[in-house]
C-alpha cells in the first residue's frame, strides 16, 4: 500500500512541503539579496537570511530565537492589537515578521515581539533600537534610512537610527481608547489592503500620519469565547450603510514639530485609500463613499492647497491597486481598468502617449526606469501571471520570464534585476535572481526539489496531477477550472466543489498547490475549482455581473462547472459535494439552496449570512447602500433562500471571528432551527477568521472529511 494523506499529515509540523523563503529583498547596491526562512526551533518562526551574490553564500544573519531569548520575551506572545494586526495581513508565522533594507548601506532593521534590531551583513552583533520594556507595532523607516517610526499605546513615536536607545520623539499624544495615530484602521488593513497608517517625506523632513476616529462607530457587543470561557468584546464594527471611522490626513515637521492637519473625509471623499510621498510633493488617492469614483490629489510640500491630479469614474465600481509609480524625469505611471482591462496610463509625463502598449490584463506595476515600466500580467491566459517590460514611448512591451507558469516577483529597477518566485502544476517553488536585460538566472534562491529527504517523497507516487480547461458563460465567457481526480478513477466516484467565488480573488492558476487537493483525493473525492464571474484578475466586464447581485452569477457558473461532470468517466454527479470558507462558504449556502437537486452536502466556513452585517467599504462596494437597495440585499443574503434547503449541511465558524462576526452563523442557526431543518455543527473556541491554528486545521479538514464520507455515497470504491 502507497502512502495516502490524512489531515494530521497535512498540517502537522514538520509540514509536508520545506520551509520556504519569503519576503525576498534586493539591497540597493543588487550586491545582496535577503529573505526570511524559518528557524531550526519551529517552521512558524522566521530568521533573518542574507545571500551575498558574490560568492554565492548564504547565512543566518539573525535569528529570531536568540533575540527573544536575550530580550526575554515569548516569541509567540502577542498583544490583542497585534494579533489583530496579523490577522488583518493574513500574518501567521512569528519571529522576524518586517524588517527593512537601509538605502545605500548593508545593514537592515529587522522587527520582532514588538521591538527592532539594527543588524549589518559585515557586522556580528545586531543593537535594539527600541525600549525593550515597551511593545511597537506597524514600524516604517525613513526614505534614506536615517529615521524609524512606530506606533505604540496609538500614539505615533519616531528617532534617528544612530542616536541613543533613549532618544525617541513623540509625535502625537491623543490617544484614546477610540482614537489612534499612525496605524491602518480595520476597513483600510482588511479592505484596502492599506497596511500602513504613516509615511516619510521622500527628503525625511516631514512625517505624514492617519488620524483614525472610532467614536461613533456602531459597537457591536459579541461574545468572544476561548478555550478558558469567554468575555464581551465590545468591537466598533464599521457595518454598511453605518456611520464608519472618520480618517484625516496629517503632517509633522521634524524640524520645527508642528502638526498640521492636510485632509479629513468628507461625502466626496469618503475614504483615504493610498498615500504617495514623491519627490516632488505628496499624492494621495481618494474614494467615495460607494468607490464609484477615485480622485488623485497632489499637493507640494511647500504648498498650503490640494490639486486634482486625475480623476477616474467608473458605474459599477472601481478597484484599488498599488500602481502609483512615479517616473524619472516627471509625471506618473499608474494602471486603469476604463478600458475594460487594467492598462499602464502615464500621467503629467513630457511628451509621451497617455496610453501604453500593454499585454491583455496587468496585475501590478512593480517599478521604472528611464526608458521603460516593469509590470506582471498576463497576455494569452490569465492562469499565468509574466513580467512585461513596457517602454514609455508607447512602442512595444516585451514579456521577459518564459516558463509556463505562474511567476511573482521583487523587483530592483536601478540593478535591473528582480527575484522570480516560480511554479506552475507540475513544478514546486523555484526562486532565482534574475537580470531583465539578459533575461537569464543569475542566481538560484531557492529550488524546492521532491527528493529521497523531502517530506512529500512517501506521498509522490501517489501525487495525482490535476486537469486544467474552461468552460462558456451564457456570454460565451470562458470559466477557467481546474479538476483533480481522485487516486483511483475506478468506479465512480463523489466530487467536492471547491469554491471561493468572491471578488478580489483567483482560485485557477497554473501553479503546484498539491496539498489541499491531493488530501481530498487519496481520500476517494475528486476536487472542482472554478473562477466564476465576479472573481479577479479578468478585467471589469468578468467581474460587473455581480454588481448589485452577488450570490446569483457566481452560482449560475458554478452550476456550469458541475455540467462538464457529466462527461469524466469517473465522477458521480449523483453525489456532488460544496465546500468553501468566508465567501466561499456563503457561495456554499447560496449553491445548496439555489440547486438542491444538483449538490447532496455541502460543508459552509465562516460564511457571511447578511450583508447588511458584514464592513462598509467591501459590501457597499458591490451592494451600494443597503438604505437604497433594500431588494438586492435581501435577495444576494442567504437568511431568505433557506427554506429551499434540502441537503446536509455542516456549519463551522471560529469562536473570535472578529471579520465575518460569529453572529453570521446564529443567524442561519436560528433560521434552520426555525424552519426544522436538521444541520451538523462545528465552532472552534478562540479561532479568529483565518482558523490557521494546527489542532483547528487537523480538526476542521478531519470533521469535513467525515462528513462528506457519510453523506456521499460511492456507486463503486477502487482500491488505493
Amino acid at each position: 500500500m502507497k502512502a495516502t494523506l490524512t489531515p494530521e499529515r497535512v498540517f502537522a509540523e514538520p509540514g509536508l512541503r520545506v520551509a520556504q523563503p519569503s519576503q525576498f529583498k534586493i539591497s540597493s547596491c543588487g550586491q545582496y539579496v535577503s529573505f526570511l526562512q524559518a528557524s531550526a526551533v519551529s517552521n512558524s518562526i522566521l530568521d533573518l537570511w542574507v545571500f551575498v551574490c558574490a560568492t554565492e553564500q548564504r547565512f543566518c544573519l539573525l535569528a529570531a530565537s536568540s533575540i527573544a531569548k536575550e530580550a526575554k520575551e515569548d516569541v509567540s506572545a502577542l498583544t490583542a492589537r497585534e494579533r489583530a494586526e496579523r490577522e488583518r495581513r493574513r500574518q501567521f508565522t512569528q519571529g522576524i515578521t518586517e524588517y527593512f533594507w537601509r538605502p545605500n548601506t548593508t545593514s537592515l532593521v529587522a522587527c520582532i515581539d514588538g521591538q527592532a534590531y539594527l543588524t549589518d551583513v559585515e557586522l556580528s552583533t545586531p543593537s535594539q533600537l527600541t525600549n525593550r520594556n515597551t511593545r511597537q507595532a506597524a514600524f516604517s523607516l525613513s526614505a534614506n534610512g536615517q529615521f524609524l517610526s512606530y506606533v505604540r499605546d496609538g500614539d505615533l513615536y519616531y528617532r534617528r537610527i544612530n542616536e541613543d536607545l533613549e532618544v525617541e520623539q513623540r509625535v502625537t499624544t491623543d490617544a484614546t481608547a477610540t482614537l489612534s495615530n499612525g496605524a491602518a484602521d480595520f476597513l483600510a488593513a482588511e479592505e484596502m489592503h492599506r497596511f500602513k497608517g504613516h509615511w516619510w517625506s521622500a527628503d525625511e523632513t516631514l512625517l505624514f500620519f492617519s488620524k483614525v476616529d472610532e467614536s461613533r462607530v456602531t459597537v457591536s457587543n459579541r461574545l468572544e469565547v476561548d478555550a478558558n470561557g469567554s468575555r464581551s468584546i465590545a468591537q466598533r464594527y464599521p457595518y454598511a450603510g453605518a456611520v464608519n471611522p472618520s480618517v484625516s490626513l496629517w503632517q509633522y515637521s521634524i524640524a520645527t514639530g508642528e502638526l498640521l492637519e492636510l485632509w479629513r473625509d468628507s461625502e466626496e471623499q469618503a475614504y483615504l485609500a493610498r498615500v504617495d510621498p514623491c519627490t516632488d510633493g505628496l499624492y494621495i488617492q481618494c474614494q467615495d463613499r460607494l468607490q464609484q469614483t477615485l480622485t488623485v490629489l497632489r499637493k507640494g510640500y511647500a504648498e498650503k492647497k490640494w490639486q486634482t491630479y486625475h480623476v477616474e469614474r467608473s458605474t459599477t465600481w472601481i478597484n484599488l491597486t498599488d500602481d502609483f509609480t512615479e517616473l524619472q524625469g516627471g509625471g506618473h505611471a499608474f494602471t486603469s481598468e476604463s478600458s475594460g482591462r487594467r492598462q499602464a496610463i502615464l500621467l503629467n509625463r513630457p511628451n509621451a502617449p497617455e496610453r501604453l502598449a500593454c499585454p491583455t490584463h496587468l496585475n501590478q506595476l512593480l517599478g521604472a526606469d528611464t526608458e521603460k515600466i516593469y509590470a506582471c500580467g498576463w497576455q494569452d491566459t490569465p492562469l499565468e501571471n509574466h513580467l512585461f517590460t513596457i517602454p514609455l514611448d508607447g512602442s512595444a512591451f516585451t514579456r521577459i520570464t518564459e516558463d509556463a507558469g505562474w511567476h511573482d516577483f521583487v523587483l530592483n529597477p536601478r540593478q535591473c534585476l528582480f527575484v522570480d518566485r516560480f511554479t506552475n502544476d507540475l513544478t514546486p517553488l523555484k526562486v532565482s535572481l534574475n537580470s531583465a536585460v539578459a533575461k537569464r538566472v543569475e542566481h538560484t534562491l531557492f529550488e524546492e526539489q521532491i527528493n529521497a529527504n523531502h517530506p512529500y517523497q512517501p506521498f509522490l507516487a501517489n501525487h495525482v496531477p490535476s486537469e486544467f480547461g474552461s468552460v462558456l458563460t451564457s456570454e460565451q465567457e470562458n470559466l477557467y477550472f481546474r479538476l483533480t481526480p481522485p487516486l483511483s478513477k475506478t468506479g465512480k466516484h463523489p466530487v467536492i466543489v471547491y469554491v471561493y467565488g468572491g471578488p478580489g480573488a483567483q482560485k485557477v492558476r497554473k501553479e503546484w498547490s498539491p496539498l489541499l487537493q491531493q488530501l481530498f483525493a487519496h481520500n476517494g473525492f475528486g476536487v472542482l475549482e472554478l473562477d466564476n464571474r465576479g472573481s479577479s484578475n479578468r478585467g471589469r466586464g468578468f467581474e460587473a455581473p455581480i454588481y448589485r447581485a452577488m450570490g446569483s452569477v457566481e452560482v449560475e457558473d458554478q452550476l456550469r462547472g458541475v455540467e462538464l461532470l457529466k462527461s469524466v468517466p469517473w465522477a458521480d454527479t449523483n453525489n456532488i459535494g460544496i465546500f468553501g470558507h468566508s465567501y466561499g462558504g456563503y457561495m456554499t449556502l447560496m449553491s445548496l439552496c439555489s440547486a438542491p437537486d444538483v449538490f447532496k452536502a455541502g460543508a459552509a466556513v465562516a460564511p457571511v449570512s447578511d450583508w447588511a452585517l458584514y464592513d462598509s467599504h467591501y459590501t457597499e462596494r458591490y451592494m451600494g447602500l443597503p438604505q437604497e437597495q433594500p431588494d438586492a440585499y435581501r435577495n444576494s443574503g442567504v437568511i431568505a433562500h433557506l427554506h429551499q434547503l434540502e441537503s446536509a449541511l455542516m456549519l463551522i465558524h471560529g469562536m473570535a471571528d472578529d471579520n465575518v462576526l460569529f453572529t453570521h452563523s446564529t443567524l442561519i442557526m436560528a433560521e434552520l432551527q426555525k424552519l426544522g431543518k436538521q444541520f451538523e455543527l462545528m465552532t472552534y473556541p478562540g479561532a479568529k477568521h483565518s482558523m490557521q491554528e494546527t489542532h483547528v486545521s487537523i480538526h476542521r479538514f478531519t470533521a469535513i472529511l467525515d462528513f462528506f464520507s457519510r453523506h456521499l455515497q460511492t456507486e463503486t470504491n477502487g482500491e488505493n
